[in-house]
This record gives C-alpha cells, structure tokens and sequence, in this order.
C-alpha cells in the first residue's frame, strides 16, 4: 500500500496522506465475519496503527476483536526477493495486552518457518513504526555523508571503494548500537 505525502490541505507537501490506508480499514471493517489481525506494512507515522484501528473499530460490527500489528519491510530495489528470503532482521510492533503479544506470537510464528529466531525482533507498536522511519533517516544519511566523502575522494586522489569499504568494516558502531540499547533497557 503506498503512503504518499499530502498535496493539499493542512500539512500538504510534508503529512502523510492516509487516505489509503483508512480506506483500507473501512474495506475490512465492511467484509470481517470474525475476529482480525491486520499487519501494517507500509512506512507511515507513529500512531497511524491507532488511526487504523479507530477507522476499523468505528465502521466493524460489534462483537469483532481486532489487533493491528506493525511489521515494516526492509527491502533493498533490486534485492527485494532475496532479502524477503534472508532478511537480517523482522520486526514485528504489536498492542502490549495479553491478546496483542499472542497475534504478534501468530505472525513471529509464520516468519519462524524460514527466518531464524535470533532475527525476528518484537517491540512495541510505537517503537516499530518508528524504527522504520529511523532506520530510512539512517540510510538516507549514510547515503549523503557517502556522496561527501566521494567529493573529497576526487579531490584527494583516494578511491571511494576503498574508503568505504575501509569504514565498512569498523565495528565499533555495530558495538555502541548494541551497548546504548542494553544500557537504555535498564534506565
């Protein structure tokens, strides 16, 4: 489902339009016969799995339970099927009550089939929803401090794969991700 940005009203050009994915919750509110889990795939804004569920709780009929969950995809153009296969990580936001971590348990399972545990990581809605956002911010960061780093490259005479793959393969930040995640769990 696409999350393309507003072009008109409050917000145009910088909000996401969530048309789409509203109008997504209103189909399923119209044809569940039964209780649902609805994963969220998209890239979209904290909270749009509340905006979803209000949608579906609003136009649903009574007596259906229903739990959104976040799975956000890290799929490279180019790669998508390999990384779908082999991803280096899933993850799976879900609602934090009892029922919300047992439908998140339901789609861990299914991507247990093909994906080792140690890979499928659960968090919070929130938190997975924003982990995509962060890990775009990232990316399009490293990709922008590389196109620097070329400029300088050229230059200086250096040879930009070799740079880049020279700070590849430095581990200390693999190391303080790891070290700043287990010291923010304890605070």
């Amino acid at each position: 489902m696409n999350t393309p940005t507003k072009v008109k009203g409050i917000g145009a050009g910088r909000a996401a339009d969530l048309r789409f994915i509203e109008s997504v919750g209103r189909t399923v509110a119209q044809y569940a016969n039964r209780s649902k889990i609805v994963i969220e795939k998209s890239t979209v804004p904290v909270r749009t799995a509340e905006a979803l569920k209000q949608v579906i709780s609003a136009n649903g009929q009574k007596g259906h339970a229903c739990w959104i969950l976040s799975n956000p995809e890290f799929l490279a153009e180019g790669t998508a099927m390999r990384d779908l296969e082999a991803p280096d990580r899933v993850l799976i936001g879900g609602p934090t009550s009892a029922d919300g971590i047992a439908a998140a348990g339901v789609l861990a399972d299914i991507y247990a089939n093909w994906v080792p545990q140690e890979r499928i990581l659960t968090t919070n809605l929130w938190s997975s929803e924003l982990s995509k956002l962060v890990a775009n911010a990232m990316l399009a960061q490293r990709v922008s401090s590389m196109n620097s780093i070329s400029q300088l490259c050229e230059k200086t005479g250096a040879d930009v794969a070799e740079v880049s793959r020279a700070i590849g393969a430095d581990s200390r930040d693999r190391k303080s991700t790891r070290l700043n995640s287990s010291h923010t769990q304890h605070l």
